[in-house]
């Protein structure tokens, strides 16, 4: 069995604590550990500085092209702790969703798109304008990593990677080994990585190891939500980089054009599919629809529509275990809509025959409740798309609406995008495709090469 740590060479073997939910070892990580272990990785700056871009990425694509096949050991052994520790379905929470973005030669376009030019990842070249320039990464980054979503903060590390920075990862609780299987999939093919990468599970909140941890590092990458980011941005040390992947969610819109019965099955197919991976537990998962009125189907009937589809989807993708929480709140939320259906308000409830394996709200009034609702669509009529942006500001509270799907004219969706992209909105796609984002979009709203990379110009 994989182990969910992995240390640089010479860092001290650590005392083996009880299993966790997910049968896998978890080490006694204490302060002491934690400062050396950031020791380590820090010293082993000069050494990563001397390896060539090329040669960090063609050994990310090797990584990358063993795990996009289903027989790799690591990926098996990743996608059992996942299942085991969250409850969800293999089906329902595929890794090749993740990592297909990152095959097939991908990040290495991607990192030759961002970074321009591209050697001065390797030192000083003449740069656009005249000049030399130099481009570095943080000294040592550490990458609080999500379990909600499996890998998906794999395109944050590779930018660190090819910045030669030293990286320091916590797993999640509910993604155990992904992040050491992964590293240990990459050390075999570029050995040298093994004493600038490290995987440590820490206890989030023991303050005496991120006292250590946070004080060393040069940047800081979370996922998490608002309460966990917030913490950790009041205790890094000044100047010391943060970038928080906090809540957010995914909406998407049916022009009138759309709510036909030709088109609007196959919508309603794609969105159930952008709903249910991964048990609707992404900030890519498509929480809301926006139905225009106006169209060949009135927005109920729609809303029939996305129940049905949802029904089929969920054969499909099964549903994971809900926290007491999230069934309870979700539950509450059932019998609202319930009791203003039967109230005539406008509302109607479709639900999966037992259990909350899928649910489809329909409400004329009542915006989107302030959390997340277990494997839910909730669906909203607007007389018109222009009265979008206002339904989701009042929407889900703090979360920003991030990414929306959308089925209509493309001159429509334009203006849609422009109406919320200063509310924050970063991502505009079809329905389907919410949950496979191309690696030139980052949740952060902006790449991490961008934020990470710090440049040396030297002029003439």
């Amino acid at each position: 069995m994989i182990r969910p740590w992995l240390l640089p060479p010479g860092a001290p073997v650590p005392a083996v604590v009880p299993s966790g939910d997910a049968g896998v070892e978890v080490p006694e990580v204490t302060p002491e550990l934690a400062r050396e272990v950031a020791r380590l990785l820090a010293a082993a700056r000069p050494g990563l500085l001397k390896l060539r871009t090329e040669t960090v990425l063609k050994a990310v694509d090797a990584a990358i092209r063993d795990w996009m096949d289903p027989a790799c050991p690591g990926r098996r052994e990743a996608e059992a702790a996942f299942a085991a520790a969250t409850g969800m379905p293999a089906a329902t929470a595929p890794f090749v969703v993740t990592l297909e973005p990152c095959a097939h030669g991908a990040v290495r376009e991607w990192t030759r798109a961002e970074v321009t030019p591209f050697e001065a990842l390797d030192g000083f070249v003449p740069a656009p304008g005249g000049g030399m320039a130099r481009a570095l990464g943080p000294g040592l980054a550490v990458l609080v990593l999500p379990g909600n979503v499996p890998a998906v903060w794999l395109p944050a590390f590779f930018a660190c990677l090819a910045g030669r920075s030293a990286c320091l990862l916590k797993p999640a609780a509910d993604d155990p080994i992904t992040p050491a299987a992964f590293v240990a999939s990459l050390v075999r093919h570029l050995p040298e990585l093994a004493p600038a990468v490290a995987v440590l599970p820490w206890r989030g909140g023991d303050s005496g190891v991120e006292g250590e941890v946070l004080g060393a590092a040069d940047a800081v990458l979370a996922w998490g939500g608002a309460g966990s980011t917030a913490s950790l941005a009041h205790r890094i040390a000044p100047g010391t980089d943060f970038i928080a992947h906090g809540p957010a969610y995914a909406a998407g819109a049916v022009a009138r054009e759309a709510m036909n019965p030709g088109k609007l099955a196959a919508v309603a197919s794609d969105a159930s599919r952008d709903a249910l991976l991964f048990d609707g537990r992404g900030c890519l998962s498509l929480t809301a629809v926006f139905l225009e009125k106006g169209g060949l189907y009135e927005s109920s009937e729609g809303a029939a529509e996305f129940a049905k589809a949802m029904a089929a989807a969920a054969a499909a993708l099964p549903g994971g275990r809900p926290s007491a929480a999230a069934a309870a709140f979700t539950q509450s939320w059932r019998a609202r809509a319930r009791a203003r259906s039967l109230a005539g308000k406008g509302a109607a409830l479709f639900t999966s025959p037992a259990g909350l394996d899928w649910t489809v709200i329909y409400d004329p009034d009542i915006p989107l409740p302030p959390a997340t609702l277990w494997r839910t669509l909730w669906i909203h009529p607007v007389g018109k798309l222009e009265d979008i942006p206002g339904k989701a500001a009042a929407a889900a509270g703090a979360p920003v609406l991030h990414a929306l799907a959308f089925a209509g004219p493309e001159a429509r969706r334009t203006a849609l995008a422009d109406a919320l992209a200063p509310a924050g909105l970063t991502r505009v796609c079809g329905f389907g495709r919410l949950q496979s984002p191309p690696l030139s979009w980052s949740g952060a709203g902006s790449s991490p090469f961008a934020r990470l990379l710090r440049w040396v110009r030297m002029e003439k």
